[in-house]
């Protein structure tokens, strides 16, 4: 049974310290000394503009599990002293060998992309072992033994997200189109690249929903029930 969202909204500044102290781990070279219980969690995979985080912020409401996004990019930023932007830049984007050299020459803690996406990994995994955790995009769904949680992707069609982008960016018709496959394209390529495998393939997920169909709090409904079924809800 779901916990009230009072109970949820005195938690978040506990959990963030507690996830702080897992990120230190991750990006020091110690491993834990034992392995903990794992999750239960739920990673959301989304298509650009499909409405993917707010469908992951109605699941985290509704569990009163915490919601993991930006703050993976963020806390491991905090850790090697390095600015959020420039860890942005490296995820979900494919980072060639000219851009990784122009970067080096400016960045004394420069962290390559390999290495980010190993203790980004690694952050997801220490995150789900302290679980219940909903986590967003960042391959989690690739990270983490599907026995121990839900894969879920979150799409839309195109003409929708094409609209939402851009109603969001104040862009024409045209412009956001190439800025919708710009998006497309970097995710994919990120995922190809460190897990060799096709974001959108449906083995990789146990659940895949068009948000535009039944909208996020019926997908979050989708969700939820999907856990239940598989007797991982709270």
């Amino acid at each position: 049974m779901s916990r009230t969202l009072a109970a949820v909204a005195a938690e978040p500044a506990e959990f963030r310290m507690r996830f702080q102290s897992l990120l230190e781990r991750a990006a020091s070279e110690a491993e834990p000394a034992r392995e903990p219980a794992l999750g239960p969690y739920v990673t959301i995979s989304r298509e650009a503009e499909s409405r993917g985080a707010e469908v992951a912020r109605l699941v985290s409401e509704r569990l009163g599990w915490p919601v993991l996004d930006r703050e993976l990019v963020q806390g491991l930023a905090k850790n090697l002293e390095l600015a959020p932007r420039l860890l942005e830049l490296m995820d979900e984007t494919r980072v060639n060998w000219f851009s990784e050299t122009l970067l080096n020459l400016f960045a004394s803690r420069l962290v390559l992309q390999d290495s980010y996406v190993s203790m980004l990994s690694r952050g997801i995994a220490l995150a789900a072992y302290a679980g219940p955790v909903v986590i967003v995009g960042r391959a989690a769904n690739l990270v983490l033994p599907p026995e121990f949680g839900l894969r879920v992707r979150v799409v839309a069609p195109r003409t929708q997200r094409l609209a939402a982008l851009a109603a969001r960016e104040g862009l024409d018709e045209k412009s956001a189109g190439a800025r919708l496959d710009e998006l497309d394209r970097s995710r994919t390529d990120f995922v190809r690249r460190h897990f060799h495998c096709d974001p959108a393939d449906a083995a990789n997920y146990d659940l895949v929903i068009d948000a535009a169909r039944f909208g996020p709090p019926g997908a979050a409904d989708l969700i939820c029930r999907a856990l239940e079924l598989r007797g991982l809800g709270a």
